[in-house]
């Protein structure tokens, strides 16, 4: 029967991996419902308590309404990403505003609760929707940009394990970073605003948003490698893809997902990144400053991960030059050669963390 217990606890451990993976992915699109979506409202006071409570009712507490001057400043709202949606009340009547780009899912939300909006005896449909800040045509449903995510997370990691594996030296290790992040923001930058033309906008800027989180997360990968050895990759893995990705909000919006998940994911890289990509691509960079400031501190985290390997590495090869300089004036050459054959294994696997 021992011929079994390995086999099996690599079995179990395998089956475990796998059901968290499951649940992880699929745990917050059961529980997406929408909490606190920030809607603007633009209406007298009168109509302005009947809109609430007609929203109230249709989706309680699905809205965080918040009163504007006009329709400017409703539309200044969604453009800024301060607001999925908004509600304007004219003489004419009640009208939506929406911004699809932002998030597909909320503005078909918006678009199914406009229709309670109008007024009571009047015709359900009649209130008409007008989309300031529409998605891609070639991507009205954001299916294109959701299925980026993904992989631009998985990309980063493995590219991350292989400048770890092949690039011993911590400075080889950096320049490889900046290289993988600048030429991979510049080709999916190519093929998501040109190849296949789902994301818009200026083609640098767009290139420096995707470079940025795979910098950050490639990055981190390394980092936790070249500090801890090998479980570092699964450290960075079960961060990167059993937590950020799934929280990252990218197919639907943060405030759909279970509080308080969704904000818990804009704090952790891919979320980050879905955001920022969206606002460069959309709305001209309006709204990404969080998903700047949340890379740049994971970021950073990474290169002082990075700088603390490189001095521990530093302080192991300087006490074991002492040591063979001693062995070498204390027993001659033959015990030199047997010293330093010695501690080649335990060299080979320093440079497996980092060397300097």
């Amino acid at each position: 029967m021992r011929h079994l217990t390995r086999p099996t606890g690599v079995a179990l451990a395998a089956i475990g991996i796998q059901a968290l993976m499951v649940f992880a992915f699929t745990a917050p699109t059961v529980h997406s419902a929408p909490h606190k979506v920030p809607l603007a409202v633009s209406a007298p006071a009168p109509a302005r308590a009947a809109i609430e409570q007609r929203l109230a009712t249709a989706a309680p507490g699905a809205f965080a309404v918040r009163e504007v001057a006009d329709e400017s400043a409703a539309r200044a709202a969604l453009t800024d990403r301060e607001a999925y949606g908004a509600v304007v009340v004219t003489d004419q009547g009640p009208h939506m505003l929406i911004a699809s780009a932002a998030s597909p899912t909320v503005a078909t939300l918006l678009t199914e609760v406009g229709s309670h909006l109008a007024p009571a005896g009047g015709n359900a449909t009649a209130v008409p929707v007008n989309d300031v800040v529409p998605a891609s045509a070639a991507d009205p449903h954001g299916a294109a940009f959701t299925s980026m995510v993904l992989p631009l997370v998985m990309s980063s990691l493995i590219g991350g394990v292989l400048l770890t594996i092949k690039l011993p030296h911590l400075r080889e290790r950096a320049l490889g970073l900046l290289l993988f992040a600048l030429g991979g923001g510049a080709s999916v930058a190519l093929i998501a605003g040109h190849a296949l033309a789902f994301l818009p906008g200026s083609y640098l800027v767009l290139a420096t948003a995707i470079a940025a989180p795979i910098l950050t997360i490639s990055a981190f990968s390394t980092a936790t490698a070249s500090l801890i050895g090998r479980y570092g990759f699964a450290v960075a893995g079960t961060i990167m893809m059993l937590l950020s990705n799934p929280l990252s909000a990218a197919s639907s919006a943060p405030e759909l997902l279970p509080t308080p998940w969704g904000r818990i994911g804009q704090d952790l890289p891919a979320g980050a990144a879905a955001t920022l990509i969206r606002s460069v691509a959309f709305f001209h960079g309006h709204g990404g400053t969080h998903a700047e400031m949340v890379l740049g501190i994971w970021a950073s985290a990474a290169a002082l991960m990075l700088t603390a390997a490189g001095l521990r590495a530093r302080q192991r090869t300087g006490k074991k030059a002492g040591g063979a300089h001693a062995a070498h004036g204390g027993h001659g050459a033959h015990d030199t050669h047997a010293q330093n054959g010695h501690l080649a294994p335990l060299t080979q696997r320093s440079n497996e963390a980092v060397a300097p």
